[in-house]
């Protein structure tokens, strides 16, 4: 009996007549054509502006370390500058030797 249901449920193959598409005569057509190349110009279009600001970004942050540099070099000479000054003051402010 559950055979008998099992091969009812089972849908026998049946021949149906389908047409054949030769897939060297498929194409995408006109409209397939102009959504790649649409779509090709957008990634064209998206890669130069992308390389035009990493350009920009990279020649900012170079800016910005030169400039770090010469602050930093400013700031060092200034220190210097200013350990003389009082290298100088404390070497006036020594008592002569005795002489004697």
């Amino acid at each position: 009996m559950i055979t008998a249901l099992l091969m009812a449920a089972t849908p026998s193959p049946t021949s149906t007549t389908t047409k054949t598409v030769d897939a060297n005569l498929v194409t995408p057509g006109l409209w397939g054509f102009l959504a790649l190349f649409f779509l090709a110009l957008a990634v064209y279009l998206l890669g130069r502006s992308m390389a035009r600001r990493v350009r920009s970004v990279n020649q900012r942050a170079r800016l910005e370390e030169e400039a770090e540099a010469e602050r930093a070099a400013a700031e060092s000479e200034e220190v210097a500058v200013r350990r003389a000054h009082a290298a100088d003051a404390s070497a006036g402010d020594e008592e002569p030797p005795a002489q004697g």
